[in-house]
């Protein structure tokens, strides 16, 4: 054994242990993205458990389900991309033709509004030397370097994505023999309160990526015909482009409605006011209606922590990292809030909230009429 500072000894078995916890670290560190792909792979299989789990009901073999789930998916997806393709294809086009003198005619409006409230002292910020614009072809070109980075390249991402779905089918298929094995790994006694934890955290995160597919269907749609209906052209490309970034929360809302309100600029200054204010109420519909409706409480996070969790997961696996991030905090609170919030506050309550409910008391024998039950 070796000595401590304060006079006690560590013992080979503790020593071993911390070695063993050490080499353990260093593994996850060094095969990140190998758990990353897991941990998407898991992600799926939720979203697919409730049907599976459905579908036991009327003996439909859970190979079936998962396999018919992936069908589905794909006949979505081609379909809208026959449908659709044509459209976005010309409207990109011709969106990207007019791209330069869509931000050019917004810079002289942004310089004009400037001009105006220099002489009226008003202190709006002045626009730099250079373009005046973020250099979002700069951070474009940093989410991609990072997702490649998560993939090892395309070739790597297609062959990762063909992984995840195999490995998503398996979870969803052997879902119990895998839970009973893992939780045989578990000490005996904590196996029963740690195995519970299987079940909500999966249904968190399931419900969490179900309904927030829902939500950018929903705000897609509202803003395509929305902006169709005002006049402002691409409409369809940008109701698409706001439903496929809006998978990650405060980034669809807000890339779209800069492209809506530069086209609709183009046009006239009141047309941009009026596509302004559908994005502020799509905004508001999402915020209000479509995300307690469709995800609720699932996620029980503060939207500073979703915000915080989308930048690093974009700063370490660039859009994968940014799409997974909510799914995984989502889970690690519903883990932690079932381990050790409601227990610290069940023990926390007075011994009288505790207890059992008294039973009624029997009714006196004496009918003096001062007796009563208990409510």
């Amino acid at each position: 054994m070796s000595p401590l500072p304060g006079g006690g000894a560590l013992s080979w078995a503790t020593i071993g242990r911390i070695l063993l916890a050490a080499a353990g670290v260093w593994m996850l560190v060094k095969t990140w993205q190998l758990w990353l792909l897991l941990f998407i792979a898991l992600i799926i299989a939720a979203a697919i458990l409730p049907v599976a789990r459905w579908a036991d009901r009327y003996r439909i073999p859970r190979l079936v389900t998962v396999t018919g789930a992936y069908l589905i998916a794909a006949l979505v997806v081609t379909v809208l991309g026959r449908l659709l393709a044509p459209a976005l294809a010309e409207q990109s086009r011709q969106f990207m033709a007019q791209l330069p003198a869509l931000v050019e005619r917004a810079r002289r409006w942004i310089e004009s509004a400037i001009a105006w409230g220099a002489s009226w002292n008003l202190p709006l910020p002045a626009m730099d030397g250079g373009s005046g614009w973020p250099d979002l072809k700069g951070l474009g070109q940093v989410l991609v370097e990072n997702t490649l980075s998560v993939t090892a390249g395309a070739i790597g991402a297609v062959v990762g994505f063909l992984v995840i779905l195999v490995v998503a089918a398996y979870l969803v298929v052997d879902a119990e023999h895998i839970g009973r094995g893992l939780r045989s790994l578990l000490p005996p006694t904590q196996r029963d309160r740690l195995g519970a934890l299987a079940e909500p955290v999966l249904t968190v995160i399931g419900g969490y990526v179900l309904g927030q597919v829902a939500v950018n269907l929903c705000v897609g749609m509202v803003i395509a015909v929305g902006l169709a209906a005002l006049g402002v052209p691409y409409a369809l490309l940008i109701g698409s482009l706001a439903a496929v970034l809006n998978i990650v929360p405060f980034l669809g809302s807000p890339a779209a409605a800069v492209l809506g309100i530069l086209s609709a600029l183009n046009i006239s200054p009141t047309l941009a006011l009026w596509s302004g204010l559908l994005f502020w109420g799509t905004n508001l519909l999402e915020g209000k209606v479509l995300v307690p409706y469709f995800i609720g409480r699932a996620t029980g996070l503060h939207p500073l922590a979703v915000l915080l969790g989308i930048l690093a997961g974009a700063k370490l696996a660039g859009v994968i990292g940014a799409l997974i991030a909510i799914p995984l905090l989502a889970g690690t609170w519903e883990a932690f809030r079932r381990l050790r919030l409601e227990p610290a506050a069940a023990e926390g309550e007075p011994v009288a909230a505790r207890v059992e409910p008294a039973r009624p008391a029997p009714a006196p024998e004496t009918g003096d009429g001062g007796g009563t039950d208990p409510i």
